[in-house]
């Protein structure tokens, strides 16, 4: 009895899995693509495209530039595609392929040469001065144009294919950063109204091991691959300013040793007029690991001066690569 139920029971488990009369198997359709802008463009450019049966999963969708596929697509849905333009796309139809289908642009997208940056007249400028920004492919319409030092946009002067320029606003130091027809271009620090300040390197004596490279003029040799590995805790390494001067610190800039970044953390910025330093303020304290192989800038907030400006780990050997003060030297 109990043989003879179970086949019974596998004989309708087989029969519900026939394909019966209602049986309708899913066959995804094919993208139809009915247009897309803009028909030219930059590397990095968005590019919608337009049409039906695209869906909505990202994952499945791939664009291609002239055969090239891209690597970022921004928004898939139904009946609109974004895509990134890639940077090693070439001019031609888009293809666009979903599940193994493809549908194809009756027009060909194309690339337009990209601008570039190749140089900036200043390191440092007052408000009122005017920089010239030199490069390629920047255009001739100033309406298609942008100039931000920092987060702040400043004024324009004039546009050539060759050449920007602009004014300096009162606005704070910061990299500056030009668009053009909505390509992002990232240029070099610009200091407004303020200097780099140096004087005589003071700081902790030796290194770990008695290395050389790794003593404190590793912090101020321009090179972020370089930096202090000190022979003990606590470290620092600064500026004398000298004899009858002083700074108002407006802004640091650092970079911490590549392998070590936690190293920074509970760091600080220092400042005195004490020459054994042992009367000093505190002007920030870094709470966070920073990101290594770039700079990190802080704005400092004080209108005091001093002679003695300095950089202080309490722990870490003071495992730091760069370290650069910004400022106001005043005489006193």
């Amino acid at each position: 009895m109990i043989a003879a139920g179970m086949v019974a029971v596998m004989c309708l488990f087989l029969a519900g899995c026939e394909k019966g009369p209602n049986f309708r198997e899913f066959v995804y359709p094919a993208p139809v693509v009915e247009d897309f802008y803009p028909k030219q463009g930059y590397i990095g450019s968005d590019i919608t495209i337009e049409g039906a049966d695209f869906g909505d999963a990202v994952n499945a969708v791939k664009v291609y530039f002239g055969g090239v596929l891209a690597d970022t697509v921004r928004t898939v849905e139904d009946s609109r595609i974004v895509v990134q333009a890639p940077e090693n796309g070439m001019s031609g139809i888009l293809t666009i392929e979903i599940f193994g289908k493809r549908d194809t642009t009756s027009q060909a997208f194309v690339y337009l040469p990209s601008a570039r940056i190749v140089a900036v007249d200043a390191e440092m400028a007052a408000v009122g001065d005017e920089v010239t920004i030199t490069g390629e492919n920047f255009g001739n319409d100033p309406s298609l144009v942008q100039v931000f030092i920092g987060a702040e946009e400043v004024q324009i002067v004039s546009v050539s294919p060759t050449e920007v320029r602009f004014t300096v606003s009162d606005v704070p130091s910061g990299s500056i950063i030009l668009m053009v027809d909505g390509q992002r271009l990232t240029g070099p620090f610009l200091l407004v109204g303020i200097e780099k300040l140096s004087g005589t390197l003071i700081g902790h004596a030796g290194s770990w091991g008695g290395n050389p490279a790794t003593e404190i003029t590793a912090a101020v040799d321009g090179d972020i691959t370089t930096f202090i590995d000190g022979p003990g805790n606590p470290s620092y390494v600064g500026y004398d300013l000298g004899d009858g001067k002083a700074a108002v610190l407006k802004s640091v800039r650092y970079v911490p040793r590549a392998s070590h970044p936690v190293r920074m953390v509970d760091a600080e910025i220092r400042a005195s007029n004490d020459p054994s330093l042992s009367d000093y303020v505190v002007l920030h304290k870094i709470t966070e690991t920073p990101p290594v192989g770039v700079y990190t800038e802080v704005a400092i907030d004080t209108e005091e001066a001093y002679r003695y400006i300095y950089y202080f780990a309490p722990v870490g050997n003071g495992n730091i690569a760069e370290i650069e003060f910004y400022g106001n030297i005043v005489e006193q």
